[in-house]
């Protein structure tokens, strides 16, 4: 391929000594303050708890959990099992998966360009909010993205090298992809229209490589459809497929969402709180302008073509996001996470434009040190953006309600039985009850009540002390409950919705 013949190769010495350098720092953002950050357990990380133990257990489950598949559960099994079975422990299994993001973005602008674009790329996703949010997140999205360009790298080197292995490969891994979310079912079919794009297949070759990338896509497509027709009903009118738009309206609905997702780069991003800082675009503004440079850069007539490996997959793998009934819900980040190699491989091209062109100038000094100060403040506003604005805009700046629970459970005498009475009293709907039950020693000491089916007799039967956590001015208690639970004893903590009874 056209590799720039400016370029000026780093020794392998320097190479590997960058790279160290940026998976320091990469993981340096991941970790700190992991425990705490984010520190609220909510519904979808209890379905990525629950899945994971029964992975763990030995059911085997394969169903998809609402939107979640099954891949991402049993690829995490073996580290959960030695991290643990809680929400620090799921976080640091995403902190892992990340770290795949992180080396097939490297791998596929390897595979365009060259060394120094890899490095630039490694960094680029390693400090980026929008991937550090799910890196942190503990939610099963993040292997999403790892599929996505591992098959698009795969796709460039089965064009490259003319090898059927690469395509065999490149197939197998697109069609993992039905198996984490929906917004990956149609991986196959981009990465096959990005092979045919690339001018694959390879000639004298031809039928070798469209029979073993159709076949392999087929073979491993079969579990996934019987997956299928055992819950029709989920993909097609429950809650997968209760998203897809329809009826009247649909064209200017379509053409809503196709502008706001164009817009989420660079303008207006993801209004949902735990996976963008809210409404912020998912770049940050000095990415952003750079992720315009690398478009420029790869549709240049003699990088055209490679160039299609980076555009074709970024516009098509977000269709799947703009095909949703909920304008509210467009644009998503996490529905769009599977673009973020692709995205950051542009980013860094710019960058790297940049850089080689400020190479013409007479003093070599000018262009490292220009380099470097990019670097740091692509590093500095992506700090600010996770660090301040997404710890902030997360519930109560960031206060664990449910881990307060589990703590002043934990602390309450061996033999006090606890009752949560009711369900997510926070403005955000938190705390999550199950995420309580699951961070506490020992959860057999917890009961969760229904709050229209719980009576007074329920709550106070045993001979042993009682504790009720409920909200007393929840409208869907029973004013009979309310009136005995008033009758016994209250303990008011610092937040006002919280209030223990005792018996």
């Amino acid at each position: 391929m056209d590799h720039d013949t400016r370029q000026h190769p780093l020794n392998r010495w320097n190479l590997l000594s960058l790279a160290a350098a940026i998976i320091v720092l990469a993981l340096a953002l991941r970790l700190s303050n992991l425990d705490q950050l984010p520190g609220e357990v909510y519904g979808d990380i209890i379905i990525v708890y629950e899945y994971t133990a029964n992975v763990l257990t030995g059911q085997w489950p394969v169903q998809f959990v609402l939107s979640a598949g099954p891949l991402y559960h049993y690829g995490i099994a073996p580290i959960v099992g030695v991290a643990g079975l809680h929400y620090l422990g799921l976080k640091l299994a995403s902190v892992f998966v990340s770290l795949g993001v992180l080396a097939v973005t490297a791998l596929l602008s390897r595979a365009l360009l060259n060394d120094e674009l890899a490095l630039l790329s490694l960094f680029v996703a390693s400090v980026s909010s929008w991937l550090l949010i799910f890196s942190r997140l503990g939610n099963s999205q993040i292997l999403v993205p790892v599929l996505t360009g591992g098959a698009v790298f795969l796709a460039v080197r089965a064009v490259q090298s003319s090898k059927l292995a690469y395509t065999i490969g490149c197939a197998a891994v697109a069609v993992a992809g039905v198996y984490t979310y929906p917004q990956n079912f149609i991986l196959p079919v981009v990465i096959f229209l990005t092979l045919l794009a690339l001018g694959w297949p390879p000639a004298g070759q031809r039928w070798q490589h469209l029979l073993a990338f159709i076949g392999t896509s087929l073979l491993g497509s079969v579990p996934f459809v019987l997956i299928v027709a055992a819950a029709p009903e989920n993909f097609f009118s429950g809650y997968i497929g209760e998203k897809l738009p329809s009826g009247s309206g649909l064209v200017d609905l379509l053409i809503g969402n196709i502008w706001r997702s164009l817009l989420s780069l660079h303008i207006y991003g993801d209004v949902i709180f735990r996976s963008n800082p809210t409404s912020l675009p998912h770049l940050d503004w000095l990415s952003g302008v750079l992720f315009i440079a690398g478009v420029v850069f790869w549709l240049q007539p003699r990088r055209r073509r490679w160039g299609l490996a980076l555009l074709l997959p970024l516009v098509l793998l977000q269709v799947p996001a703009m095909l949703v009934r909920y304008p509210d819900q467009v644009p998503s980040a996490s529905r769009t996470l599977g673009i973020v190699p692709m995205a950051y491989t542009l980013v860094a091209s710019g960058l790297w434009w940049f850089f080689n062109s400020l190479r013409r100038v007479r003093f070599p000094i000018i262009a490292p040190a220009v380099l470097v100060l990019l670097l740091l403040s692509i590093l500095g506003l992506n700090m600010q953006r996770y660090f301040w604005v997404y710890a902030n805009g997360l519930p109560n700046h960031n206060t664990p309600f449910g881990g307060l629970i589990a703590d002043y459970i934990d602390a309450l005498p061996d033999d006090t039985h606890a009752y949560l009475l009711g369900c997510c009293w926070g403005e955000w709907g938190q705390p999550e009850p199950k995420g309580v039950v699951y961070e506490v020693a020992d959860p057999q000491q917890v009961t969760l009540l229904d709050l229209k089916e719980t009576t007074c007799d329920a709550v106070f039967t045993a001979e042993r002390p009682s504790v009720v956590i409920w909200r007393p001015d929840d409208t869907d208690i029973d004013e009979e409950l309310r009136s005995c639970l008033l009758k016994y004893k209250q303990q008011h903590t610092s937040h006002a919705w919280l209030r223990p009874s005792f018996a």
